[in-house]
């Protein structure tokens, strides 16, 4: 793996007002510090059920040592996959406290899309809501890791932390996946020095205050927005975090009314889209909310327009990628400007250069490929060469993202180089789609394509050649990708045609089929 493509943590300019976050070297020392000074103090609450920093810390600690009765050493790595829950954070905090990598995978995908994730990180153990047992069993035969069910055992030991075990600042801690031109999934490790500078960029452009917010989070905490700000942020702030199993927009209003929530990590578009589309939207107070957050996908401007003009509330946009998150904010003090994604976080650098070679800087106003590095920008892609030696050159991380910047700085994503789409803040992969229509008797010929969706972004559309005499209908299709592909990645238009355009190599021509 190469050299990291940033250094150090940056000093960002100092915070008055007692807001300055002390610079603990992991993210578990921040909670440690969190439960000494606030014991009492609600840390997390999920499903109308809470737990005080105090317990949080405990079991976690907990956690730790009964990882290490296992037999688990530093360095290894452990797949999480579970729903948010009231324990999840515990969890979280404990794989990374016995010094292990924690392997976040979502566990909405089924054995097929499971299985390239376990080759890639090579996990030591997997922590998996019980009802996972049974599958994620058939895949350890298989792949030699052991399975260990989410139950009230693990947090049997009653010790505290092993003060001279944590982990520092140059261990690994997180393990994550992302996507990639070929279709399958790139896991990018960060150190834990990484995760702190990450909230330290955070912080500079969308400042919280300690000891007093309320976090919302939507996003999944398999994904970075949602692991980043709505475990790790809450308590680097020594804050309270809301966490809801499954997103429903009524059940967010009652949270936002009983809770008061001040801070709202929106996500993706698609949670806004919901929310102001249902009938009890206007019902809601929403003055406590300081700012709505997200990424992932653009937010349409009048989207963002209709939100704000209703709740009152700014909705800050940002950019970044499970290599490096954020690169660009739209601040909350400050001018934001509409379709922009902002300008580069404090620690980042970004260049916008030629496609071609990527080492020619473009002018003001002229398109290219965004290149990036700094002090929280990954070194590179876990167990993979090949992609890390074409994504990571000299120092710089190119993006695969086409944008421009204007002349005062602001950075405007316009494409993407990647062939992929963005669903719901989810890359999915057209070609993973392809093999699995292509894999079925009656399909002859089968290509997908992103097309824009007024909701998640982008959905896919898929375009099917049935083999002679069949009768196989769009229901039917959607039916047999629901056997191997999670609900995101199911085409919602599927298109009949006789024949597939091609190139003059025999090619599937998929640029013929976006117009």
């Amino acid at each position: 793996m190469p050299e990291p493509t940033g250094g150090a943590v940056v000093n960002l300019p100092t915070r008055d007002g007692g807001q300055e976050r002390e610079r603990f070297p992991t993210i578990v020392h921040s909670l440690i510090d969190a439960a000494k000074k606030y014991p009492e103090r609600t840390a997390v609450i999920c499903d109308g059920n809470s737990l005080t920093y105090e317990e949080v810390n405990l079991a976690a600690a907990s956690l730790a040592i009964t990882l290490r009765q296992r037999g688990i050493k530093s360095g290894d790595r452990i797949a999480v996959i579970a729903p948010a829950s009231l324990q999840l954070p515990q969890i979280i905090f404990g794989v990374m406290g016995a010094e292990a990598q924690v392997t976040m995978m979502n566990p909405n995908f089924t054995q097929r899309e499971l299985e390239p994730l376990f080759r890639i990180s090579e996990p030591r153990a997997v922590l998996c809501h019980p009802k996972l047992r049974k599958t994620l069993l058939l895949l350890s035969k298989k792949l030699g890791f052991e399975v260990i069910s989410i139950s009230d055992e693990l947090w049997c030991n009653s010790n505290d932390w092993v003060i001279d075990r944590l982990p520092n600042g140059a261990n690994m801690a997180v393990l994550l996946f992302t996507g990639g031109t070929t279709g399958i999934s790139k896991g990018v490790p960060h150190t834990h020095e990484q995760v702190i500078a990450s909230l330290l960029a955070i912080e500079d452009r969308w400042p919280t205050s300690l000891d007093s917010e309320v976090f919302l989070n939507i996003p999944p905490l398999f994904h970075i927005v949602g692991l980043y700000h709505g475990c790790f942020q809450p308590v680097f702030g020594r804050s309270t975090a809301l966490l809801i199993s499954r997103f429903e927009p009524e059940e967010v209003f009652n949270l936002i009314n009983k809770y008061r929530v001040s801070i709202f990590i929106a996500g993706v578009p698609a949670a806004y889209i919901a929310m102001l589309n249902h009938p009890a939207f206007d019902k809601v107070n929403y003055k406590s909310i300081r700012f709505a957050c997200g990424g992932g996908a653009p937010l349409a401007k009048e989207t963002l327009h209709e939100w704000e003009r209703r709740t009152g509330v700014p909705a800050l946009e940002g950019y970044g990628m499970t290599e490096g998150a954020p690169t660009c904010n739209n601040p909350f003090s400050g001018e934001r400007r509409v379709l922009s994604v902002g300008k580069p976080v404090y620690g980042i650098e970004l260049e916008i250069v030629d496609v071609a070679t990527g080492t020619i800087k473009m002018n003001d106003g002229e398109h290219g490929e965004i290149r990036v590095r700094g002090s929280h920008i990954a070194s590179g892609y876990f167990n993979n060469v090949e992609a890390t030696s074409s994504a990571f050159r000299e120092n710089w991380l190119y993006t695969g993202d086409i944008a421009y910047r204007d002349r005062d700085g602001f950075i405007y994503i316009v494409d993407r180089a990647k062939d992929m789409a963005i669903v719901s803040g989810f890359n999915v992969f057209p070609r993973e789609i392809d093999e699995i229509l292509m894999a079925h008797p009656h399909i002859k010929e089968a290509a997908s394509i992103a097309v824009p969706d007024a909701e998640k972004g982008e959905v896919i559309k898929a375009f099917v050649c049935l083999n002679d005499g069949s009768n196989l209908t769009e229901d039917q299709i959607k039916d047999y990708c629901r056997e191997d592909l999670v609900g995101y990645k199911i085409p919602k238009q599927i298109i009949f045609r006789e024949g597939l355009p091609k190139t003059p190599v025999g090619k599937i021509d998929k640029n013929q089929l976006r117009k």
